[in-house]
């Protein structure tokens, strides 16, 4: 049976090569009109009431397809590149969305285009050659950074009972038994950490336990990696955080291609199934009023992709109008004694300028459109050149046999990028720890001493 498969899957490999190009187009354009199709029978319907308005414009849909079409023959097609792969992920999950609801909800067209001309910068910069002589690991502490992140894995895993009370995990088990999913927001309400613990869980469950799963998978040792899936798992009963439950699922399915080399093909080939399937199981569950359906529309459509891109559009409609924030809201802001212009987080400030109650909710949005509410367009640009920058960094540090790697634990980050600001991905969520464990981790046998750092 093995023989077989493998037989099987050489043959089709050798049909995905030979048709590379049309696979690459016939999903890539299916996955822009299953966008659309999500946001018009799902989308909108099940959260119109939320913002999501179906008003759609003809010439802006014109122009966003066009567009569309524009960055997709313009992003590099290299299976086996982290750089092209993370630029088709901000695409897939940030830039096609936009997209969708730019045409279909009449938004701003000199913001599209802005976001776009800065997309197009990014693929021209990472699109340049890579120097060779630029690179620096650390050798020689593997052992103790290893031993140092077990014990605050458990740290994470132990607090937060403690913390809590020690019968916290049985009453949040039943819990999730008689309320389900929405059980989250209880937790949210309910639990309690001790002061700076949550940057630190933050780091443990956004980057060492997937660099942890990826890396444990990569050497074969299979029941490390199913424990890093049980410590996910608890940290999500413990917090309440649903991405830390559905993490897992991106970086399995985007380790599995990438080492089967078509990864970018089978992004949009995944995302496009995942769309149509969202608009039929909702569709076909919301005359019966089943929960599938609805669960799927708000996790996929509403809250992964079409949410965050109608709230992109709403911090540019707001903060072309309001004050903007300078980074007030942050430590930049505190360093430079700047002043922050209202009551509430930029997020609450959306909610409210959307028709919501003032602090009743965070409106969540990425770096194009935090960017913009920093500093407007000049923001915009300068984020896109510093996260065009972080990108370059980690493409110094692309090899073949690491490629998979690179992957799955960068995929997170880009994905979490579609929700939050760039500086808070790389400090908060720690996308810069995950480029420290490339420097201490994947590094090249060389010669001369084994520790300390060492440039080739």
């Amino acid at each position: 049976m093995p023989q077989r498969l493998m037989e099987l899957w050489t043959y089709c490999d050798r049909w995905i090569c030979r048709h590379d190009r049309a696979i690459y187009w016939t999903f890539g354009i299916l996955y822009k009109l299953s966008l659309d199709a999500m946001y018009i029978w799902a989308a909108s319907p099940a959260f119109s009431y939320g913002g999501l308005i179906y008003a759609p414009n003809g010439l802006k849909y014109l122009l966003s397809n066009i567009l569309y079409l524009l960055v997709l023959a313009y992003l590099p097609r290299q299976e086996k590149n982290i750089a092209a792969f993370l630029l088709h992920l901000q695409f897939v999950f940030t830039l096609a969305p936009m997209m969708t609801i730019y045409g279909l909800v009449d938004r701003s067209t000199a913001y599209m285009l802005f976001v776009f001309v800065c997309a197009i910068l990014q693929i021209y910069l990472l699109k340049r050659p890579v120097s060779p002589h630029s690179k620096i690991y650390i050798r020689g502490i593997q052992n103790y950074v290893t031993v140092a992140f077990g014990i605050l894995v458990a740290f994470c895993l132990i607090t937060p009972i403690l913390y809590n009370g020690i019968l916290a995990i049985p009453a949040l088990i039943s819990g999730f038994q008689e309320q389900g999913i929405d059980y989250v927001y209880h937790i949210r309400d309910t639990m309690e950490f001790p002061p700076g613990f949550d940057l630190v869980f933050n780091w443990m469950a956004k980057v060492v336990l997937p660099f942890g799963l990826v890396m444990f998978l990569e050497r074969k040792q299979y029941l490390l990696a199913v424990f890093c899936l049980l410590a996910q798992f608890c940290f999500f009963l413990e917090t309440g955080h649903k991405l830390l439950l559905f993490m897992p699922f991106p970086i399995l399915f985007i380790y599995f291609f990438a080492k089967l080399g078509h990864l970018i093909k089978m992004m949009y080939a995944g995302m496009t199934v995942l769309s149509l399937v969202t608009v039929l199981t909702y569709q076909m569950d919301v005359l019966t009023n089943h929960s599938i359906g609805n669960l799927l529309c708000g996790m996929v459509a509403v809250r992964a992709l079409l949410g965050p891109a109608n709230n992109k559009f709403l911090f540019y409609n707001c903060f072309s109008e309001y004050p903007k924030l300078y980074f007030g809201d942050g430590q930049i802001g505190s360093m430079f004694g700047l002043t922050y212009p209202y009551a509430g987080g930029s997020g609450q400030v959306i909610y409210a300028y959307d028709g919501g109650e003032f602090l009743g909710s965070n409106s969540c949005t990425g770096y194009w459109g935090d960017a913009y509410a920093q500093m407007g367009f000049l923001g915009i640009l300068l984020m896109a050149l510093l996260f065009a920058m972080v990108l370059r960094g980690i493409q110094q540090y692309d090899r073949k046999e690491v490629f998979p790697i690179l992957a799955g634990m960068f995929s997170i980050q880009l994905i979490m990028l579609n929700d939050n600001a760039l500086l808070t991905t790389l400090f908060t969520n720690g996308m810069l720890l995950a480029f420290l464990l490339v420097l201490i981790y994947l590094s090249k046998s060389s010669k001369g001493a084994d520790n300390g750092i060492q440039r080739l």
